[in-house]
């Protein structure tokens, strides 16, 4: 599997090292073939305009290198691959990349033509108008882009999910065949709709709120990593109760909503006390912080000492587990891939 390298250069110091932070937390989205590397031998180059006029001018432009410029008032030049705007954000990111991605893997199969879509025509005369992308990073640029409605598409073009602003999400997928997508982060296309598909799907479709797809993907996509802004040690508390009826959930989150309503807990003593594997309570913690459910504890609940938890899951959980795990509940939950199998609440 081929990897391919990124730079940012002629920008300040803190604007490069925020960028490669970003680069590095979207690794796995990205499918981990990305990673940071020198401007001069990069295989895509993120710089200003002027920037670039200045390595056309003194002959240093390297023609298999794609340069990506921020977005101005003034049209990119004609050797520039792409635009992208600032300030740099994930899912402007993550779209640039995987075009990128495209032209380059294009190239390295024997397609030497490059597709340069910053010149200010109508890309669906350049370009095809679908964009393919890991399931996880549809999701993420779905929910970040939400202002703008689109299509994800299987790649045997089976219409996964929609997005239209103002509405919400629809599908004909329940939520545990949405989580299995998302767990299994196979390859996708991304479509952005016209008016007519957009007139369209108004008519025919019943629409979810954003925060439930938003929901769904934390629980399914964390892969036991805790969002960059939450840390492992910091105790959290529920603000407030998650809409269960609403949102799809397992017994396991229902004891873990109420053991944080009740007191704050760091993320292991979470664990330990519902009786869950680590990584299925970061993933419910994650979920929590996504919705604005969850708060960092008071000074006073901070500093308290921790009690001795004591050794669980008990017997009794282990022969529900076993009961569970060849009805439709077990199947739910293992692709989820949470820890202890206990049956889903309605």
């Amino acid at each position: 599997m081929h990897t391919f390298t990124l730079a940012i250069q002629g920008q300040p110091k803190n604007a490069t090292v925020a960028a490669e932070s970003m680069l590095k937390l979207l690794l796995p989205m990205l499918g981990n073939r990305w990673q940071i590397g020198e401007a001069s031998t990069s295989d895509v180059v993120i710089l200003d305009v002027a920037t670039l006029d200045d390595l056309s001018l003194a002959g240093a432009v390297r023609p298999n290198a794609l340069y990506v410029v921020f977005e101005g008032s003034a049209p990119p030049p004609a050797n520039a691959f792409s635009t992208v705007r600032r300030p740099l954000n994930s899912s402007s990111l993550i779209e640039v990349l995987h075009k990128a991605q495209a032209e380059l893997e294009r190239r390295r199969s024997g397609h030497v033509v490059t597709t340069v879509v910053a010149l200010g025509f109508d890309k669906d005369s350049i370009e095809p108008r679908g964009i393919q992308a890991s399931m996880r990073a549809a999701v993420r640029w779905a929910l970040q882009r939400r202002s703008t409605a689109s299509t994800v598409m299987s790649l045997k073009q089976t219409r996964i999910f929609s997005v239209l602003p103002d509405l919400g999400f629809t599908t004909r997928l329940d939520s545990s065949e949405i989580a299995g997508l998302i767990r299994s982060n196979g390859q996708v296309t991304v479509l952005i709709l016209n008016d007519k598909e957009k007139a369209d799907l108004i008519k025919q479709r019943k629409y979810y709120p954003f925060k439930k797809l938003e929901w769904i993907f934390w629980l399914a996509g964390s892969n036991g990593e805790l969002r960059p802004e939450l840390n492992a040690a910091t105790p959290y508390r529920l603000r407030n109760w998650p809409d269960f009826s609403r949102l799809p959930h397992f017994r396991a989150d229902v004891c873990m909503a109420s053991l944080l309503k009740a007191d704050a807990l760091a993320v292991r003593e979470l664990s330990e006390r519902a009786g869950v594997r680590f990584e299925t309570a970061v993933n419910f913690v994650n979920a929590c912080w996504s919705l604005g459910m969850l708060e960092k504890a008071s000074r006073a609940e901070a500093t308290r000492p921790v009690a001795d938890i004591g050794s669980r899951p008990s017997l009794a959980d282990e022969k529900v587990e076993a009961a569970n795990s060849g009805n439709l509940f077990g199947s739910l939950r293992s692709a989820l891939g949470l820890g202890v199998r206990k049956s889903r609440s309605a």
